[in-house]
Protein backbone atom coordinates (compact mmCIF):
# COMPACT_ATOMS: atom_id res chain seq x y z
CA UNK A 1 0.00 0.00 0.00
CA UNK A 2 2.97 2.62 0.74
CA UNK A 3 4.62 4.03 -1.97
CA UNK A 4 8.18 5.75 -1.81
CA UNK A 5 7.58 9.24 -2.73
CA UNK A 6 10.99 10.68 -3.43
CA UNK A 7 11.13 14.50 -2.65
CA UNK A 8 10.07 17.42 -5.33
CA UNK A 9 11.05 20.91 -4.38
CA UNK A 10 9.89 24.20 -5.08
CA UNK A 11 12.20 25.76 -7.49
CA UNK A 12 10.94 29.14 -6.26
CA UNK A 13 10.35 28.89 -2.93
CA UNK A 14 12.52 25.89 -1.51
CA UNK A 15 9.75 24.44 0.67
CA UNK A 16 8.53 20.87 0.51
CA UNK A 17 5.28 19.13 -0.28
CA UNK A 18 3.18 18.68 2.60
CA UNK A 19 3.58 14.93 4.40
CA UNK A 20 2.10 13.42 7.16
CA UNK A 21 2.95 10.36 9.07
CA UNK A 22 -0.76 9.07 8.79
CA UNK A 23 -0.26 8.74 5.45
CA UNK A 24 0.23 5.32 4.10
CA UNK A 25 -0.46 6.46 0.44
CA UNK A 26 2.57 8.62 -0.06
CA UNK A 27 4.77 8.62 2.89
CA UNK A 28 7.40 6.35 3.54
CA UNK A 29 9.60 4.87 5.98
CA UNK A 30 12.97 7.23 6.75
CA UNK A 31 16.45 5.40 6.14
CA UNK A 32 18.11 3.46 9.22
CA UNK A 33 21.24 4.15 8.18
CA UNK A 34 23.72 6.66 9.59
CA UNK A 35 23.85 8.84 6.15
CA UNK A 36 20.84 9.87 4.52
CA UNK A 37 21.12 8.66 0.68
CA UNK A 38 18.35 10.67 -0.50
CA UNK A 39 15.77 13.46 1.00
CA UNK A 40 12.38 12.10 0.87
CA UNK A 41 9.84 13.97 2.22
CA UNK A 42 10.69 13.53 5.69
CA UNK A 43 14.60 13.69 5.83
CA UNK A 44 13.92 16.80 3.68
CA UNK A 45 11.96 18.40 6.54
CA UNK A 46 14.06 17.38 9.22
CA UNK A 47 17.14 18.82 7.13
CA UNK A 48 15.57 21.95 7.04
CA UNK A 49 14.46 22.30 10.63
CA UNK A 50 18.49 21.84 11.28
CA UNK A 51 19.23 24.39 8.68
CA UNK A 52 16.61 26.75 10.17
CA UNK A 53 18.63 25.85 13.93
CA UNK A 54 22.08 26.47 12.27
CA UNK A 55 21.49 29.76 10.77
CA UNK A 56 19.52 31.49 13.92
CA UNK A 57 22.63 30.15 16.42
CA UNK A 58 26.08 28.25 15.22
CA UNK A 59 26.23 30.51 11.83
CA UNK A 60 24.90 33.85 13.16
CA UNK A 61 28.10 35.36 13.51
CA UNK A 62 29.45 34.03 10.22
CA UNK A 63 26.91 35.51 7.96
CA UNK A 64 23.07 37.01 9.22
CA UNK A 65 20.72 36.80 6.43
CA UNK A 66 18.88 40.77 6.22
CA UNK A 67 15.17 40.78 5.94
CA UNK A 68 15.14 44.13 5.13
CA UNK A 69 16.97 43.69 1.48
CA UNK A 70 16.20 41.73 -0.92
CA UNK A 71 17.58 38.77 -1.90
CA UNK A 72 19.71 39.92 -4.91
CA UNK A 73 21.21 42.19 -3.25
CA UNK A 74 23.11 39.67 -0.87
CA UNK A 75 23.00 36.48 -2.33
CA UNK A 76 26.75 36.30 -3.07
CA UNK A 77 27.35 36.58 0.36
CA UNK A 78 25.04 34.07 1.35
CA UNK A 79 26.63 31.67 -1.49
CA UNK A 80 30.13 32.68 -0.39
CA UNK A 81 29.81 33.04 3.35
CA UNK A 82 27.08 31.07 4.50
CA UNK A 83 26.76 28.59 2.49
CA UNK A 84 29.77 26.89 2.62
CA UNK A 85 30.00 27.05 6.58
CA UNK A 86 26.63 25.42 6.24
CA UNK A 87 27.97 22.47 3.97
CA UNK A 88 30.62 21.64 6.48
CA UNK A 89 27.98 20.99 9.08
CA UNK A 90 25.14 18.90 7.04
CA UNK A 91 27.78 17.05 5.06
CA UNK A 92 28.03 14.83 8.46
CA UNK A 93 24.64 13.18 7.62
CA UNK A 94 22.73 13.57 4.50
CA UNK A 95 23.74 14.16 1.12
CA UNK A 96 22.33 17.17 0.03
CA UNK A 97 23.25 19.81 -3.12
CA UNK A 98 24.47 23.55 -2.37
CA UNK A 99 20.95 24.34 -4.79
CA UNK A 100 18.89 22.12 -2.22
CA UNK A 101 20.53 23.95 0.83
CA UNK A 102 20.50 27.14 -1.23
CA UNK A 103 16.45 26.71 -1.76
CA UNK A 104 16.02 26.09 1.98
CA UNK A 105 17.82 29.33 2.85
CA UNK A 106 15.91 31.51 0.15
CA UNK A 107 12.57 30.08 1.72
CA UNK A 108 13.92 30.94 5.11
CA UNK A 109 14.62 34.63 3.66
CA UNK A 110 11.08 34.90 1.72
CA UNK A 111 9.14 33.91 4.67
CA UNK A 112 10.82 36.24 7.29
CA UNK A 113 11.36 39.32 4.19
CA UNK A 114 7.54 39.08 4.11
CA UNK A 115 6.41 38.90 7.89
CA UNK A 116 8.68 41.99 7.69
CA UNK A 117 7.17 43.86 5.01
CA UNK A 118 3.63 43.32 6.89
CA UNK A 119 5.17 44.83 9.93
CA UNK A 120 5.92 47.82 8.48
CA UNK A 121 2.37 47.95 6.73
CA UNK A 122 0.08 48.61 10.17
CA UNK A 123 -1.89 46.72 12.04
CA UNK A 124 -4.76 46.47 10.05
CA UNK A 125 -2.37 44.38 7.56
CA UNK A 126 -0.96 42.62 10.89
CA UNK A 127 -4.98 41.67 11.54
CA UNK A 128 -5.45 40.18 8.25
CA UNK A 129 -2.43 38.15 7.92
CA UNK A 130 -2.54 36.45 11.36
CA UNK A 131 -6.65 35.46 9.83
CA UNK A 132 -4.92 34.32 6.96
CA UNK A 133 -2.08 32.32 8.43
CA UNK A 134 -4.94 30.76 10.95
CA UNK A 135 -7.33 29.54 8.08
CA UNK A 136 -4.12 27.81 6.23
CA UNK A 137 -3.49 25.97 8.94
CA UNK A 138 -6.72 24.64 9.82
CA UNK A 139 -6.57 23.67 6.13
CA UNK A 140 -3.78 21.90 6.90
CA UNK A 141 -5.16 20.45 9.86
CA UNK A 142 -8.69 19.27 8.43
CA UNK A 143 -6.42 17.66 5.35
CA UNK A 144 -4.38 15.83 8.03
CA UNK A 145 -7.57 14.58 9.70
CA UNK A 146 -8.80 13.18 6.25
CA UNK A 147 -5.85 11.27 5.50
CA UNK A 148 -6.27 9.82 9.25
CA UNK A 149 -10.18 8.49 8.54
CA UNK A 150 -9.46 7.18 4.69
CA UNK A 151 -6.65 5.26 5.89
CA UNK A 152 -9.35 4.02 8.87
CA UNK A 153 -11.60 3.22 6.07
CA UNK A 154 -9.74 1.19 3.95
CA UNK A 155 -7.83 -0.55 6.92
CA UNK A 156 -11.57 -1.73 7.85
CA UNK A 157 -12.44 -2.00 4.07
CA UNK A 158 -15.53 0.22 3.70
CA UNK A 159 -16.86 -0.76 0.07
CA UNK A 160 -17.82 2.54 -0.50
CA UNK A 161 -13.87 4.12 -0.36
CA UNK A 162 -12.76 0.83 -2.08
CA UNK A 163 -14.66 2.23 -4.91
CA UNK A 164 -12.45 4.92 -5.62
CA UNK A 165 -9.17 4.74 -7.65
CA UNK A 166 -6.14 5.05 -5.11
CA UNK A 167 -4.64 7.09 -7.20
CA UNK A 168 -7.50 9.62 -7.26
CA UNK A 169 -8.07 9.28 -3.30
CA UNK A 170 -4.42 10.69 -2.92
CA UNK A 171 -5.15 13.48 -5.14
CA UNK A 172 -8.06 14.41 -3.25
CA UNK A 173 -6.62 14.34 0.16
CA UNK A 174 -3.10 15.91 -0.53
CA UNK A 175 -4.31 18.67 -2.71
CA UNK A 176 -5.76 21.62 -1.20
CA UNK A 177 -8.01 22.84 -4.18
CA UNK A 178 -10.42 19.85 -3.15
CA UNK A 179 -11.57 21.11 0.72
CA UNK A 180 -13.89 23.77 1.26
CA UNK A 181 -11.69 27.15 3.18
CA UNK A 182 -12.89 27.60 6.90
CA UNK A 183 -12.55 30.74 8.50
CA UNK A 184 -13.41 31.94 11.58
CA UNK A 185 -15.81 34.68 11.76
CA UNK A 186 -17.98 36.42 14.20
CA UNK A 187 -21.81 34.87 14.22
CA UNK A 188 -24.76 36.64 14.13
CA UNK A 189 -25.75 39.09 17.09
CA UNK A 190 -28.81 37.04 17.93
CA UNK A 191 -26.77 33.94 18.43
CA UNK A 192 -24.61 35.33 21.18
CA UNK A 193 -25.80 34.45 24.47
CA UNK A 194 -27.06 36.74 27.63
CA UNK A 195 -24.56 36.70 30.26
CA UNK A 196 -26.21 39.39 32.43
CA UNK A 197 -30.40 39.83 31.17
CA UNK A 198 -32.02 42.64 30.67
CA UNK A 199 -33.73 44.87 33.48
CA UNK A 200 -36.89 45.96 32.40
CA UNK A 201 -39.48 47.94 33.95
CA UNK A 202 -43.42 48.20 33.34
CA UNK A 203 -44.65 52.21 33.10
CA UNK A 204 -47.55 53.80 32.17
CA UNK A 205 -48.34 56.90 30.59
CA UNK A 206 -51.05 59.00 29.55
CA UNK A 207 -52.45 58.03 26.26
CA UNK A 208 -53.18 61.30 25.14
CA UNK A 209 -49.41 62.83 25.23
CA UNK A 210 -51.10 66.75 25.76
CA UNK A 211 -52.93 65.25 29.16
CA UNK A 212 -51.55 66.14 32.35
CA UNK A 213 -50.61 63.13 34.77
CA UNK A 214 -51.76 64.06 37.66
CA UNK A 215 -55.46 65.27 36.43
CA UNK A 216 -56.09 61.68 35.38
CA UNK A 217 -58.05 58.90 36.87
CA UNK A 218 -55.44 56.27 37.38
CA UNK A 219 -58.39 53.97 38.02
CA UNK A 220 -59.62 54.36 34.26
CA UNK A 221 -57.80 52.28 32.09
CA UNK A 222 -58.56 53.18 29.08
CA UNK A 223 -56.37 56.62 29.63
CA UNK A 224 -53.49 54.41 30.25
CA UNK A 225 -51.09 53.45 28.05
CA UNK A 226 -48.66 50.57 29.42
CA UNK A 227 -44.99 50.15 28.54
CA UNK A 228 -42.03 48.54 28.80
CA UNK A 229 -39.02 50.61 29.84
CA UNK A 230 -35.72 49.29 29.58
CA UNK A 231 -33.40 50.39 32.81
CA UNK A 232 -30.52 48.04 31.73
CA UNK A 233 -29.74 46.37 28.42
CA UNK A 234 -28.92 42.93 28.02
CA UNK A 235 -25.04 41.73 27.93
CA UNK A 236 -24.00 39.32 25.56
CA UNK A 237 -20.72 37.68 24.97
CA UNK A 238 -19.46 37.47 21.07
CA UNK A 239 -18.99 34.26 19.82
CA UNK A 240 -17.10 33.07 16.95
CA UNK A 241 -17.13 30.02 14.84
CA UNK A 242 -15.40 28.13 12.13
CA UNK A 243 -17.85 28.78 8.53
CA UNK A 244 -16.83 26.48 5.55
CA UNK A 245 -17.40 27.73 2.17
CA UNK A 246 -18.24 24.82 -0.31
CA UNK A 247 -16.65 24.56 -3.71
CA UNK A 248 -18.71 25.77 -6.80
CA UNK A 249 -17.40 23.46 -9.02
CA UNK A 250 -17.77 19.87 -6.74
CA UNK A 251 -20.22 16.94 -7.82
CA UNK A 252 -22.53 15.86 -5.56
CA UNK A 253 -20.28 12.68 -5.71
CA UNK A 254 -17.23 14.21 -3.95
CA UNK A 255 -18.79 15.45 -1.73
CA UNK A 256 -20.82 12.91 -0.77
CA UNK A 257 -16.77 10.88 -0.31
CA UNK A 258 -15.76 14.34 1.94
CA UNK A 259 -18.80 15.05 3.61
CA UNK A 260 -20.67 11.67 4.20
CA UNK A 261 -17.82 9.13 4.78
CA UNK A 262 -14.73 10.89 5.43
CA UNK A 263 -16.35 13.63 7.83
CA UNK A 264 -18.32 11.16 9.93
CA UNK A 265 -15.31 8.51 10.70
CA UNK A 266 -12.93 12.23 11.40
CA UNK A 267 -15.68 12.66 14.13
CA UNK A 268 -15.60 9.24 15.25
CA UNK A 269 -11.78 9.50 15.44
CA UNK A 270 -11.89 12.74 17.33
CA UNK A 271 -9.82 12.81 20.91
CA UNK A 272 -10.24 15.93 21.62
CA UNK A 273 -13.51 18.33 21.68
CA UNK A 274 -13.32 20.94 18.86
CA UNK A 275 -13.19 24.48 21.00
CA UNK A 276 -15.08 26.38 18.12
CA UNK A 277 -18.32 25.29 16.38
CA UNK A 278 -18.25 24.23 12.77
CA UNK A 279 -20.93 25.77 10.56
CA UNK A 280 -21.63 24.43 6.90
CA UNK A 281 -23.10 27.57 4.93
CA UNK A 282 -26.00 25.74 3.16
CA UNK A 283 -26.73 27.28 0.15
CA UNK A 284 -23.68 29.22 -0.41
CA UNK A 285 -21.05 28.29 -3.02
CA UNK A 286 -17.81 29.71 -3.16
CA UNK A 287 -17.66 30.73 -7.36
CA UNK A 288 -14.03 31.83 -7.42
CA UNK A 289 -11.10 29.96 -8.29
CA UNK A 290 -10.74 26.56 -10.64
CA UNK A 291 -10.76 23.02 -9.91
CA UNK A 292 -7.70 21.19 -9.59
CA UNK A 293 -6.63 19.70 -13.26
CA UNK A 294 -7.79 16.25 -13.57
CA UNK A 295 -10.45 16.76 -10.48
CA UNK A 296 -12.75 13.67 -10.52
CA UNK A 297 -16.21 13.87 -10.28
Amino acid sequence: MAKKNVHRRNRTSGTDSSSSKDDEFVSSSSSSEEVVKYLDSRSYKRLKEKVFIWIDSDLKDVFEMDVKITWAEQKNNIVTKLLPALRKLVDKRYKVTNKELLDMLYGRWRSRHREYNIRIQGEEKIKSNKRRTAKNSKMQDKKKRRVIATNYLIQNNDKYINRYPKEDLVNILKETGYHSEEWEETDPESEWPVVIPVVIEKIREPLNPDDDPDEIDPNDLELWLKKDLTIKEAVKNKTTSIYIYDKWWRSPRLRLLLHKRTDPTVNLLKTKQATLKYKRIDGYVQETGMPPIGAPS
